[in-house]
């Protein structure tokens, strides 16, 4: 009896402690989350694209112009009043990921158009994302400007 019952009380003790041992979850896809993000965009989607940024004071956009947007709220007033114009169209390819621990970034080559049938701006675009909460959400946006070759 003595042994059966330093069994159980072992037992019960390594159960105990397996509960208390913490299995980290799967890290997330930062590809997919790329993607989605660029979808969301694309698709002209605010409820998709809002949970792809970070809700922190430290989210920030840079256009091509040099103007600025910071902080969720800005950004977010932003591209709901960009989304709901139905002309523009944005094509954007995904060039290159780097990724980190808890930062990643992508740099993505994009065509914009005014209007289905406007004339192509094409522009670089660095996403910076940050692992936040078991997602991965941007935290920095950077437009800079492709100039089209010179006509010869």
């Amino acid at each position: 009896m003595h042994v059966r019952g330093h069994w159980r009380a072992w037992a019960i003790s390594a159960l105990m402690l397996a509960a208390c041992v913490h299995t980290p979850s799967p890290r997330p896809d930062f590809a997919a989350a790329v993607d989605n993000h660029l979808a969301a965009i694309k698709a002209k989607d605010i409820n998709a694209f809002l949970p792809t940024i970070s809700a922190t004071g430290e989210l920030d956009v840079i256009f091509p112009d040099g103007e600025v947007l910071k902080g969720y709220d800005a950004v977010a007033d932003f591209h709901r009043e960009w989304f709901s114009d139905s002309d523009w169209r944005m094509a954007p390819v995904v060039e290159k990921l780097i990724e980190g621990k808890d930062l990643s970034a992508a740099l993505v080559r994009y065509d914009y158009r005014d209007t289905p049938d406007g004339a192509p701006r094409s522009a670089w675009l660095v996403l910076v994302f940050r692992l936040e909460d078991g997602a991965w959400r941007l935290v920095h946006d950077q437009n800079t400007r492709i100039q089209p070759p010179e006509a010869e």
